[in-house]
């Protein structure tokens, strides 16, 4: 939830200088300290001004922020604009994100990020810092991804330029699916988790890649994007008549290699999964429909954008 700027500025205030009236900020260029890469608010440090720092060469694709933690206050009139006292993203932000092939390796919607700033010592004493968060986490796996810093944009309160790296770049780690593994029973209506390590496709181009199988029967299924997590999609049963799976059936999933990411990244090695329904519900194994999961026969199963996609049940077994 974004807070009004006047309320961090006062918070920062008291926090640091109790009732009394606080000295001026110091001059001299923002230091950059470091700046850690998160992924659902856990950080890894990704970049630090101290040489024995320990840092990561390699982070997991479904980044969800980026902080650059300065050792001072920066102008943050430079960062964001102010709108009715509430923080709002520049349209050019100080801090930009870049890959090679980006024109090509390029997700559906596009890559777009905000920049905003803290002025808070979350990171530790006199520090604020600058972050950067997707509009949809995650990013291309297996690519070196830079962080452009704009110096002019980064400076201190009174418009000295940051002290750092104009440019920063970590790897992030290979592309990889998930699918379930268990010999727990699940219901009949249960909703497949496939678990991406970033970002997932939102229409049809993983339908091809996706098969479910009763022993040698292919079955009709329809895929899903969960509403919150940007690596999970379902697989959901659309048998005719009844959409749910066979009851007390033992069913195969597989990922074909080449199925890709939101930004396009084939998977490298095909990837199985299977699990057993309950014998409780479901359509029985002649109802389950003999159909080729990717054919037209299959229910019209595209991904919906506008469709929210339910969690899977609370007793359905867990990826691996």
């Amino acid at each position: 939830m974004l807070v009004p700027r006047r309320c961090l500025l006062a918070a920062a205030t008291i926090a640091a200088l109790g009732c009394g009236k606080g000295p001026e900020a110091p001059h001299g260029a923002p230091v950059l300290l470091q700046v850690l890469w998160e992924v659902k608010g856990v950080p890894t440090r990704i970049w630090s001004r101290e040489a024995d720092a320990g840092v990561a060469t390699t982070v997991p694709p479904q980044g969800t922020r980026v902080d650059f933690v300065f050792d001072r206050r920066l102008d943050g009139a430079r960062i964001e604009d102010s709108i009715d006292d509430m923080p709002e993203p520049k349209a050019n932000p100080p801090i930009t994100t870049s890959w090679a092939n980006m024109d090509t390796v390029m997700s559906t919607p596009p890559f777009a990020a905000n920049v905003l700033y803290n002025s808070l010592p979350n990171w530790g004493p006199d520090t604020t810092y600058a972050f950067l968060t997707p509009l949809l986490a995650g990013f291309p796996a297996d690519t070196a991804v830079t962080f452009n810093l704009d110096p002019n944009g980064l400076t201190s309160v009174y418009g000295e330029p940051m002290d750092g790296p104009t440019a920063i770049t970590v790897n992030t780690g290979p592309f990889t699916v998930v699918l379930p593994n268990s010999s727990m029973p699940a219901p009949t209506s249960y909703r497949v988790p496939i678990v991406f390590s970033t970002r997932a496709p939102r229409d049809q181009t993983l339908k091809p890649f996706i098969h479910v199988l009763a022993g040698i029967v292919p079955l009709p299924f329809d895929l899903k994007n969960d509403n919150g997590d940007t690596t999970l999609v379902y697989i959901i049963p659309t048998a005719p008549g009844c959409e749910a799976w066979p009851a007390s059936t033992e069913l195969t999933i597989f990922a074909d290699q080449g199925l890709p990411d939101a930004f396009g990244r084939p998977l490298v090695m095909p990837v199985a999964g299977r699990f057993t329904t309950s014998s409780i519900g479901g359509c029985g194994g002649n109802d389950a429909g003999t159909g080729d999961a990717g054919s037209s026969d299959a229910a019209d199963g595209g991904v919906s954008d506008a469709a929210p996609a339910d969690a899977a049940p609370d007793d359905a077994p867990q990826s691996n």
